[in-house]
């Protein structure tokens, strides 16, 4: 619209489509098996790709999902005699045997401090991060040097979680106006696994020409599942074995013909490749270059081995994402979908600054700063309070809320009460409910157990959708 092509334009939001992008590997599979996963996920150690152990003095989340990496782990606990035993031979005896096996792992790490057994993971080049609080944060010193830190109000509030730098060159337009926003445009996609494909889709979905590059072999880890299915759509792609020049020739004349390129490798690796940002920019300074990693790509922390999931834990996100008395786990896959979603808002903003300043922009992204940067109410909370609590599914502003088990297999019912109207309302429904004295939303908060206790007598009587009927 601003750029006078387009009088407006109504945007109507799904909060429910949505949340479905960020399920895209759930709905994938249920859209072509017919089936889902059990929404109990108690200790199935998230098929023993990654999963939360006790510390001395907290919890250590690991990831050795590839076969090297369990024989790599297992050496650092010092080649346990169990670890030879057959029923965790393979991963899928490992998942089969999950529950033996974590006890047995969790044995070992109580003895040991969660940074030192992060420490001692990292060095085996086993992904692991500890369990941190929101409050350790501030001593940071990888967020120190990035000054992710900013003052708001004598506290300390997350800042932008990209360090961001401009090539030189003289204003390039946009493409005439398309069928789609970023029509003409031309993506280099050298990303992988979730954050950078569901980044690049999004772009194709937005118009622009994405060309997806793969090493020979299986390619990107996305086809061995339902990822591939939706971030594959609407892109090209190419393979290159990068290892060979004639390969980096290509992928370097491909770059002098792209917009933007995305990257999530290892720290290190495009540089190593010929393929780094200074190199590529000063073959065509219009080019925008995206890096997107677990700690960004400069500092104390780069080079640590990380995946989305254990950085939801090292952030503090997994321990607030719990319920309390309980042990933490790793949750909901929210970090990369997300980086996803805000890595394109970085290439549309770096397209429009070249459109109006000239050059290409260096984006480098932290994905934990972009998690943190997520989370300012919990951050200034650890300010004031000396920790952010988790809450489980309690809310600040409505009691009761939460989900409750209702008759049949793995049927459940989402519920949250607004007010005191609805509170009597319910308590009309619900015979449990009748003789509690609780009536304000304090009241109500103070009584939360005995308050979900009686919903869920009566909703285990009902079938999920006979419940919601007579909610509404």
């Amino acid at each position: 619209a601003a750029l006078g092509s387009t009088p407006g334009a109504v945007v109507d939001i799904s909060l429910q489509e949505a949340l479905a992008t960020l399920a895209m590997t759930e709905l994938t599979r249920a859209g072509q098996t017919g089936r889902s996963w059990q929404r109990k996920r108690l200790t199935d150690g998230n098929g023993a790709t990654v999963c939360i152990l006790p510390a001395s003095d907290g919890y250590a989340a690991i990831s050795p999902r590839e076969e090297k990496q369990w024989q790599a782990w297992l050496a650092a606990m010092g080649s346990p005699d169990w670890g030879r035993e057959p029923r965790f031979a393979r991963k899928a005896d490992r998942i089969a045997n999950w529950d033996a096996l974590h006890a047995l792992m969790s044995e070992w790490s109580r003895q040991h401090p969660k940074q030192w057994i992060a420490d001692t993971a990292q060095t085996a080049h086993v992904p692991s991060f500890p369990l941190r609080e929101l409050s350790e944060q501030f001593e940071s010193p990888q967020l120190a040097e990035h000054g992710f830190w900013r003052q708001v109000a004598g506290r300390q509030a997350p800042g932008f979680p990209a360090q961001l730098s401009h090539a030189a060159a003289p204003p390039k337009p946009l493409p005439q106006q398309g069928p789609l926003p970023l029509f003409g445009l031309r993506v280099l996609d050298f990303s992988w696994v979730i954050a950078g494909p569901t980044a690049t889709r999004h772009l194709a979905a937005m118009g622009a020409e994405v060309i997806k590059v793969e090493a020979p072999g299986p390619g990107d880890p996305g086809r061995g599942s339902e990822l591939h299915t939706v971030l594959g759509q609407a892109k090209k792609a190419v393979v290159l074995d990068l290892k060979q020049p004639e390969a980096v020739a290509i992928a370097k004349r491909l770059a002098t013909e792209c917009d933007v390129l995305i990257e999530n490798f290892a720290t290190g690796v495009m540089d190593r490749l010929g393929l780094g940002a200074a190199e590529l920019q000063a073959l065509n300074p219009d080019l925008t270059y995206i890096s997107a990693s677990g700690m960004g790509r400069t500092g104390p922390e780069a080079k640590a081995v990380a995946y989305g999931t254990l950085l939801q834990c090292y952030a503090g996100f997994a321990g607030l994402n719990r319920h309390p008395e309980r042990p933490p786990r790793v949750g909901f896959a929210w970090l990369d979908p997300m980086c996803g979603l805000l890595l394109p808002f970085l290439a549309a903003a770096s397209l429009w600054r070249r459109a109006h300043q000239g050059g290409g922009t260096r984006v480098d992204l932290s994905m934990v700063e972009a998690l943190l940067w997520t989370l300012a109410e919990p951050v200034l909370e650890a300010q004031t309070e000396g920790s952010a609590k988790p809450k489980g599914n309690r809310d600040p502003a409505m009691s009761p809320h939460g989900v409750y088990p209702c008759q049949g297999e793995d049927a459940w019912l989402a519920l949250a009460v607004r007010g005191d109207t609805e509170w009597q309302a319910l308590c009309r429904l619900v015979p449990g409910l009748a003789n509690l004295t609780a009536q304000s939303l304090a009241e109500r908060q103070a009584a939360a157990e005995r308050i979900d206790a009686a919903i869920m007598a009566w909703s285990g009587t009902q079938t999920a959708e006979h419940a919601l009927a007579s909610l509404r």
